[in-house]
């Protein structure tokens, strides 16, 4: 018999299920702590397996608040605030659309549009040279206009603003920055219009607050690797990275 225990009126079973949630974001925060971003293309598939696309979507978006507040500190210092904010701009008016798709789609069609969506992104990455539209004013703000809805909807903006940035051609390390500075403004806007819409439920509060261990230790470990590997590809590991993520959900 599985053993529970009671958590502020939430019954938590401590079993395999709940190993599982600690193993995925343990593995989304060293991606997020390497690349600034992309946690939420491994934990909203794979948690929507264990408490449906929407308390996925959330998880993935909360969890993510203590990693942010780790990272945003050097991030603002080191990135390019006139780039940022543009974007959070359109993210502010963007992310509420998407938070109101996530309640009103059925929940087995959503299952499929975050499977596809992570495959999409995959061919977004891999046309990043020929994207020269995101190397203009207009497109950087149409950039964020699809990276809100995106977010509000799957919680997998990331891809699409990242894109936005590559194409820059900017320094590892600015790019970085910016992409950590702008996670951060993501989340803050998603999780107001989650609440707005009632998409916050107290399972999704204590799973998360159970999950933070593990995807700090993720980011730490995450971050330790990038001080070390900064000099490679980044572009490449990005690629690599999403390509494993989308065939392995499409074909889970």
């Amino acid at each position: 018999m599985t053993e529970k225990i009671d958590l502020l009126g939430v019954s938590v079973a401590l079993d395999m299920q709940l190993a599982i949630l600690f193993a995925i974001v343990f593995a989304a925060g060293i991606i997020r702590g390497f690349l600034g971003f992309g946690s939420a293309l491994l934990t909203v598939p794979a948690l929507s397996m264990l408490y449906g696309p929407a308390q996925a979507v959330v998880i993935g978006v909360l969890i993510e608040i203590p990693t942010s507040l780790g990272l945003i500190r050097v991030a603002i210092r080191e990135s390019d605030r006139r780039t940022v904010w543009s974007m959070l701009l359109t993210f502010v008016v963007f992310v509420p659309v998407g938070a109101l798709l996530l309640k009103t789609v059925d929940p087995e069609f959503m299952k499929v549009v975050i499977s596809f969506f992570v495959l999409l992104m995959v061919g977004i990455i891999a046309l990043q040279d020929r994207m020269v539209l995101f190397l203009t004013r207009s497109g950087t703000l149409f950039a964020g206009a699809v990276s809100g809805v995106a977010q509000g909807m799957t919680g997998m903006a990331g891809p699409i603003f990242v894109t936005a940035l590559l194409a820059r051609g900017e320094s590892a390390v600015l790019t970085r920055a910016n992409i950590i500075a702008l996670a951060g403004g993501l989340i803050a806007i998603s999780v107001i219009s989650f609440w707005a819409v009632g998409l916050i439920t107290a399972e999704a509060i204590i799973y998360t607050s159970l999950g933070t261990p593990s995807i700090l230790l993720g980011v730490w470990s995450g971050s330790v690797l990038f001080r070390r590997l900064s000099h490679r590809n980044l572009r490449g590991i990005i690629l690599i990275f999403l390509a494993v993520t989308a065939l392995l959900n499409l074909f889970r």
